[in-house]
């Protein structure tokens, strides 16, 4: 009889929120198609590489330290890579973390229908943060989760705040941002001054203080970082702080300061303005520190986070303030979801990165034993770490002069010195890692390039990828191969050569 309740009960659920159901499923097949086709590029490749190659001591002693982040995500990868889950596994794992965060949004959170299934569409929902298989992957499942459980058990709060400090640097001061506003309001409580609440709130804190102490120990620079990747000194604060409010919300970003305001006065007259405490955090970080395209989609989902906690119920009246707010929200998803469209289907015809095709490329040369080397050309931060997308479709690192099988972020990184002195022993080939500016070809005419010409080397092939960002291509990166065509003249390196060479 209780089985028989049980798949009525199943039915009626089906029956009454189809569209929800039907969201849900939209949004896990475009995932599974995005992901079918795309192609990892070097970040996504960096945690995976470092995960795969290091225990898990070494990783947080020592390497996670070079990254410039907190090492949640690379224990995920640690994890997966000692349950012999492979490259592209890990790619369909992040696929379900975020089809299980968008049926938390769409089944769960308070919003009307009409949010409810548009917002999974939108572009960080369901292409960056779950087709691109990086950490950022796992905010909207912690965002969701504490809005969810923001006016019940404090000590799920610290946890899912804790977690998503230890995620990346951004979310660390969103998640610092959101502690204060939610310690703020356990304080004024009803019940504040119970003594019994104030020993929990105080055992609270320190759980919290715990995870943001070893945040902020993984993460900890060492001093031979090579802070100039991380920080560009020609962009001042202000530069930085306006472009994480403004460049991940809507185009053109011109449209960004009417929508913030619209937001402020929304939650100003929900007498709710003090939850946007963290995006202050945010924008103040950003100045200081960096702020990417990728990074700026967090502030999306706290918003998201963000009116969840604060929507009020069903019976409060609709004032002006209100349909501000709705109307600039529907216009922010509305252009994300051509966002998305965009980057789907550039993702689909296009290349994302070449590290695929460049393997592919190299894997018959590989298994013949060719020596390969690795060089850069006209890269902003003067360094070959784009070869690092390569990397993972080989079961040892391929290239000569690369001491690891990752991008090691030192100013002691001996890669291109080792280039420089094993070039004279005629490698078989030679990938070049160029990063043309947008709408500019890559220069050919490089000292690098002529070097290599008159040593022999002629270019085979050119692999290249670009990165949709809005309605536009941003960051393109490409390998180049150059090769000789006296393969009798390969060389052979003894291992004790190149570790002489390397010292």
């Amino acid at each position: 009889m209780n089985h028989v309740s049980a798949v009525d009960k199943l039915r009626g659920e089906l029956r009454s929120r189809w569209p929800e159901w039907a969201t849900i499923s939209a949004f896990a097949a475009v995932v599974a198609f995005a992901i079918s086709y795309h192609e990892p590029w070097t970040d996504e490749a960096q945690a995976w590489q470092i995960a795969r190659s290091h225990s898990i001591r070494a990783l947080f002693q020592t390497y996670i330290r070079y990254e410039a982040t907190p090492g949640l995500w690379h224990f995920l990868l640690w994890i997966l890579n000692h349950a012999h889950v492979s490259y592209a596994g890990m790619h369909w794992i992040c696929g379900a973390i975020a089809v299980a965060s968008t049926s938390l949004l769409v089944l769960k959170s308070p919003f009307p229908r009409y949010l409810k299934l548009t917002l999974p569409f939108t572009y960080f929902l369901i292409f960056q943060y779950a087709v691109v298989a990086r950490g950022y992957v796992l905010g909207p499942l912690m965002l969701f989760l504490v809005a969810l459980l923001w006016k019940r058990n404090p000590l799920w709060i610290v946890v899912l705040l804790g977690l998503l400090a230890n995620l990346s640097l951004h979310a660390a001061v969103i998640s610092g941002g959101l502690a204060i506003v939610y310690f703020f309001e356990e304080v004024r409580g009803t019940d504040a001054r119970s003594l019994n609440r104030q020993r929990r709130l105080l055992l609270c804190a320190l759980i919290l203080l715990c995870f943001y102490a070893f945040a902020i120990w993984t993460s900890w620079p060492p001093r031979d970082l090579l802070i100039s990747t991380f920080r560009k000194p020609s962009r001042p604060f202000i530069s930085f702080a306006v472009a994480s409010l403004v460049g991940g919300i809507c185009q053109p970003w011109l449209l960004s300061f009417p929508f913030w305001i619209a937001i402020a006065l929304w939650l100003r007259s929900r007498r709710s303005l003090f939850y946007l405490l963290p995006v202050l955090f945010f924008a103040i970080f950003s100045g200081i520190v960096y702020v990417a395209f990728h990074h700026m989609g967090l502030l999306v989902l706290l918003l998201i986070c963000v009116l969840w906690i604060t929507w009020p119920e069903p019976r409060c009246g609709f004032t002006r303030y209100e349909m501000i707010g709705r109307a600039a929200l529907m216009f922010m998803v509305g252009t994300q979801i051509l966002w998305s469209g965009y980057a789907i289907t550039y993702d689909h015809f296009y290349a994302y990165s070449p590290g695929f095709a460049t393997a592919q490329f190299l894997k018959p040369f590989v298994q013949k034993g060719a020596t390969i080397a690795v060089t850069y050309l006209d890269h902003p931060d003067g360094q070959a770490c784009d070869d690092v997308a390569i990397l993972p479709y080989f079961d040892h690192n391929i290239f000569i002069n690369q001491q690891d099988s990752f991008w090691w972020w030192s100013d002691k990184n001996q890669t291109e010195n080792n280039y420089l002195a094993l070039l004279p022993f005629h490698p078989r080939i030679v990938v070049v890692e160029a990063r043309p500016k947008p709408g500019e070809e890559i220069n050919m005419q490089d000292a690098k390039v002529d070097f290599l010409t008159k040593s022999g080397y002629r270019l085979t092939n050119k692999f290249c990828g670009t990165i949709p960002v809005g309605f536009k291509l941003g960051l393109t990166s490409c390998d180049l191969i150059f090769q000789r065509p006296d393969s009798s003249q390969e060389l052979s390196i003894k291992k004790a050569n190149l570790t002489s060479v390397a010292k």
